[in-house]
C-alpha cells in the first residue's frame, strides 16, 4: 500500500479552530505540528477520480499499490495484489480459484457487479455475471493500482456502488530497448513463461508482452490454462498525445463444482462435476487521444471488447455465447484559476453499447444495452488549504433481452428504459502539512445484468439499485509513518441479489452498510517496514421480513498485516497474513442457521534475490496449508467451494 504524499501549498491562513484540531490530532499521533509541517514527501497521484490529484488531500477513501510493492510481495497477478496489499476481502471463484472475487464493501455474491474495474481509465467491467479478468494484465506493465472505496457513479456510471479499481499501465518509455523474460514452476503441476519488452525513440514508445500459464489445479477437474498477448503504442509531442493497445486472451478452465459437507470431509480435493468445462476467447482494444493548450485539455477514451465463450454443465449440451462491448468517452478539462481560486473541472460524455447472443435449447437469446450519460466534476482549492469537490451525472439506459427459454425455465422478454442520476459533494481540509481530514456524500446506482434478469419472479427486468453514501476520514503521514482512518455508511434501496427462498434474482429489502476502515504503514528502519489494514463492517436489512438481520456471504471483520525486510542490497523477505471473519451461508437470509462459513487466515511469504539483471523469487501462498472454505451456499448440505491448499512457486527472470 502507498500512503505517502506531499501537498503543494503556498502561504495560507489557518483558522484557530483548525490549528487546535491539528494540534490535538498531532499530539494523539505522537508528532509535533512543526515536524509535520516540515516534512516533504514524494507525491502520490490518484487518477481514478478522473481529475488527477494528490492522494493526501483527495477527499476519497483511496489506496494506491505501487509497482515496487507488487514486485516485492511476489504476488501472481493484479487480483492477488489487491487482496493482499490493499486488504480487500476475496473469495474463490467457480473456475478453480484463479480469478478471485473481490469485495470492496460487503456485497457478498454480487460484489463483482458492484464495482467498476478500469485499465487506464477505460472500463473493462462486464454486463454479464462475469468478473473483469484482472489476472490477464501483465504485472510488469503495471505502474500502480488505485482502489477507491465508496459510490463513484458520477464519474464511472452504473455498477460503481462499492467503488472503483483502476489499473494504470506504464507509459514512460526511455530511449532504447528494455525488457525481461521469466519462467516459473509451482505446486499442482503449475508452470508459466512470459516475456515483455519496451522500445523508445523520441516521441514514440512501443511495448509488447506474452504470457503462457498452465496449472493442474488443487482439486480434481480444476486444470487451468491462460494465454495472453498484448501490444501497445504511444506518442506524445507538443501538447498532443495518443496511445493504443490490443490484447488477446484465451482461457481454458475445468470447473470442479461444489461439494457437500460429507464430500468435503471425505476428500476436499474431489470434484462433483468431472465433465464441466469452459473456454473463453477475448480480444480487447483500448485507446486514448488528447490535446492540451494552456489551461484546457481535450481527451477521448475509447475501447472495444469482443468475447466468445463456450461452456458445458454436464449433462446439458454445450452453450456458446458471443458479446461485444464498445465505449466512447470524450471529455474536456479546465485546470486554471477562476476568481482567484484554482480549479480543475471536467465535463464529459460516456457512450456505451453492448450486444449479446447465446444459443439455448429453444433458439437464440439476443440482448442489448445502450447507455448515454453526461457528467461533470469540479475540484476547487481554496487559500485556507481546503478542497471542495462536487459533481453530478445523468444517464439514460435502454436494456432489452429476448430469451426463448431452455426447456426447464420460462421465456423472458423485456425492453426497459431507465433515467438515472448521481451526485457527490466532498470537502477536504489540511489541518497541518501531512494531516488532512475529509467528509463526503454521494449517490450511486447499478443495473441488473443480463444473467440476473433471466431469472426473476415476474420474468421481467429488475429495478435499478440505488445507493447513498456518507463518509468521513483522516489521513496522516510523516517521516515513513502513515495512517488512514475512515468511517462510512451506505444505504441501499432495491438492492439486486439472489432470493434463496423463491430461487430467483430479486430487488431485496433496503439495507445499510456501515463501518470503519484503518490502513497504516510504519518504516521502522531503512530495512524493515510494517503495514496493515483492518475493516469492521456492520451490514443489516433495515425493513421488511428480515429487518435487523445480516446479509449473507459478508464478513463483519477483515484484516491484513505484512512485514517487509531488506536483508541487503540484493535480498529481501516479506511475509503477510490475511484474516476474514466467519460469515453466513448463502441461503441464510433469515439468519436462523447456527453454522457459519469458517474464518480464513492464509499466510504468504516471499524471498527475493536480484542483481538487477537476474532475479530469483521463491514464494508460498497459504503457507500453513489451512484447510477451509469461504464460499458456501447451503447451511444444510454445504454446497461449498474449498480454498486451495499450500502452493509453492519458484520464479527466475532476466532483464535486458
Amino acid at each position: 500500500m502507498s500512503f505517502l504524499s506531499s501537498v503543494r501549498t503556498a502561504p495560507v491562513q489557518h483558522s484557530s479552530v483548525a490549528l487546535g484540531v491539528a494540534a490535538a490530532l498531532a499530539s494523539f499521533l505522537g508528532v509535533s505540528a512543526q515536524a509535520a509541517q516540515e516534512e516533504s514527501l514524494e507525491p502520490i497521484v490518484v487518477t481514478a477520480t478522473r481529475n488527477p490529484s494528490s492522494w493526501q488531500t483527495a477527499p476519497v477513501g483511496a489506496t494506491v499499490i505501487t509497482a515496487d510493492q507488487i514486485v516485492r510481495s511476489g504476488v501472481a497477478d493484479a487480483n492477488e495484489a489487491i487482496s493482499r496489499l490493499a486488504g480487500v476481502p476475496s473469495r474463490t471463484d467457480l473456475w478453480g480459484g484463479h480469478e478471485r472475487a473481490l469485495d470492496l464493501r460487503g456485497y457478498g455474491s454480487t460484489a463483482q457487479s458492484n464495482m467498476v474495474v478500469l485499465v487506464n481509465g477505460v472500463r473493462i467491467s462486464e454486463n454479464e455475471d462475469v468478473a473483469a479478468r484482472l489476472s490477464a494484465i501483465p504485472l510488469n506493465q503495471i505502474e500502480r493500482i488505485e482502489v477507491l472505496r465508496g459510490g463513484s457513479s458520477v464519474l464511472w456510471g452504473e455498477g460503481a456502488s462499492a467503488g472503483v479499481i483502476n489499473v494504470i499501465l506504464k507509459d514512460q518509455v526511455d530511449s532504447g530497448t528494455q525488457g525481461h523474460v521469466y519462467g516459473d514452476i509451482s505446486s499442482f503441476n503449475g508452470r508459466e513463461v512470459g516475456a515483455d519488452a519496451n522500445w523508445g525513440l523520441g516521441a514514440w514508445g512501443l511495448d509488447a508482452s506474452i504470457k503462457r500459464l498452465r496449472n493442474g489445479g488443487y482439486r480434481d477437474n480444476s486444470a487451468y490454462a491462460q494465454d495472453v498477448g498484448s501490444v501497445g503504442v504511444q506518442w506524445a509531442q507538443s501538447g498532443l498525445h495518443a496511445r493504443a493497445r490490443i490484447q488477446q486472451e484465451d482461457q481454458d478452465a475445468r470447473m470442479p463444482g461444489a461439494l457437500t459437507f460429507d464430500q468435503y470431509a471425505a476428500n476436499r480435493k474431489q470434484t462433483s462435476s468431472p465433465n464441466d468445462w469452459a473456454h473463453t476467447y477475448e480480444t480487447r482494444y483500448i485507446g486514448n487521444v488528447g490535446f492540451e493548450r494552456g489551461d484546457w485539455a481535450w481527451d477521448l477514451d475509447l475501447g472495444t471488447r469482443d468475447r466468445r465463450s463456450q461452456y458445458q454443465f454436464s449433462p446439458s449440451p454445450v452453450t456458446t455465447s458471443k458479446s461485444r462491448q464498445t465505449q466512447l468517452s470524450p471529455h474536456v478539462t479546465y485546470d486554471g484559476a477562476v476568481g482567484g481560486f484554482s480549479t480543475r473541472t471536467i465535463f464529459g460524455l460516456d457512450l456505451q453499447s453492448w450486444q449479446y447472443s447465446r444459443n439455448v435449447a429453444n433458439g437464440t437469446e439476443e440482448g442489448t444495452q445502450n447507455n448515454h450519460a453526461e457528467f461533470f466534476q469540479s475540484d476547487w482549492s481554496l487559500p485556507t488549504r481546503t478542497r471542495v469537490v462536487f459533481g453530478a451525472r445523468h444517464e439514460h439506459v435502454e436494456k432489452q433481452d429476448n430469451y426463448p427459454g431452455a426447456g426447464w425455465d420460462s421465456p423472458v422478454s423485456y425492453s426497459r428504459p431507465d433515467g438515472l442520476k448521481a451526485h457527490e459533494l466532498s470537502v477536504s481540509q489540511t489541518l497541518i502539512t501531512g494531516l488532512d481530514g475529509y467528509v463526503r456524500t454521494a449517490s450511486s446506482y447499478r443495473l441488473p445484468n443480463i444473467d440476473e434478469n433471466r431469472l426473476t419472479t415476474a420474468q421481467s427486468a429488475l429495478r435499478p439499485q440505488r445507493n447513498r453514501d456518507t463518509e468521513a476520514g483522516v489521513k496522516w503521514s510523516q517521516a515513513g509513518q502513515s495512517a488512514t482512518l475512515r468511517w462510512f455508511k451506505q444505504r441501499t434501496v432495491d438492492e439486486i441479489g439472489f432470493d434463496p427462498i423463491n430461487y430467483v434474482n430479486a430487488n431485496l429489502d433496503p439495507t445499510r452498510r456501515q463501518g470503519i476502515e484503518l490502513e497504516a504503514r510504519s518504516k521502522l528502519s531503512d530495512r524493515l517496514e510494517l503495514s496493515g489494514t483492518w475493516q469492521h463492517l456492520k451490514a443489516r436489512y433495515t425493513s421488511g421480513p428480515n429487518a435487523g438481520k445480516e446479509p449473507v456471504l459478508v464478513a463483519p471483520y477483515t484484516a491484513t498485516i505484512r512485514a517487509a525486510y531488506n536483508v541487503d542490497d540484493q535480498q529481501s523477505v516479506s511475509v503477510g497474513m490475511q484474516y476474514v471473519a466467519p460469515s453466513r451461508f448463502g441461503d441464510d437470509n433469515d439468519n436462523t442457521c447456527a453454522k457459519r462459513i469458517p474464518s480464513y487466515r492464509p499466510i504468504d511469504t516471499t524471498y527475493r534475490w536480484s542483481d538487477k539483471v537476474w532475479t530469483v523469487v521463491a514464494s508460498a501462498a497459504n503457507l500453513a496449508d489451512q484447510k477451509t472454505y469461504n464460499y458456501a451456499y447451503s447451511c444444510t448440505t454445504g454446497y461449498l467451494y474449498p480454498e486451495p491448499g499450500r502452493s509453492l512457486k519458484l520464479t527466475v527472470s532476466r532483464a535486458f
